[in-house]
């Protein structure tokens, strides 16, 4: 009765290796974590802050119409949120800039290829 039991075990390790290689064999080529791109993080972020920026100005505009707010109150939050917004929008046009500058550093740090 062991030996057959020896025999399944060396045929089922067979077939997970006939099988498991092939599909394990790409994955030292395949980086599992990427490197972390600060600016790019820091742009996506504010990409967000500036949509709910954006919606929050729509939300007080409703409750204004809707009398949630007074007149005082909505001028007031609307300034901040569009102090806010203007500060977004000039970080982000500060970091599209930058990432600008980079790509065209690396391009002319780059040899030409000669065809």
């Amino acid at each position: 009765m062991n030996f057959v039991h020896f025999i399944q075990l060396i045929l089922v390790m067979a077939i997970l290796i006939a099988v498991g290689v092939p599909l394990f064999r790409g994955l030292s080529k395949i980086k599992l974590f990427a490197k972390l791109d600060k600016s790019g993080e820091e742009y996506k972020h504010l990409l967000v802050r500036k949509e709910e920026v954006l919606l929050s100005i729509k939300d007080l505009q409703f409750d204004l119409k809707t009398n949630k707010v007074s007149e005082q109150d909505y001028q007031k939050q609307r300034k901040k949120l569009e102090l806010e917004t203007i500060a977004i929008l000039e970080k982000l046009e500060n970091l599209e800039e930058l990432e600008k500058a980079k790509k065209k550093g690396k391009k002319s740090s780059n040899p030409a290829k000669v065809v």
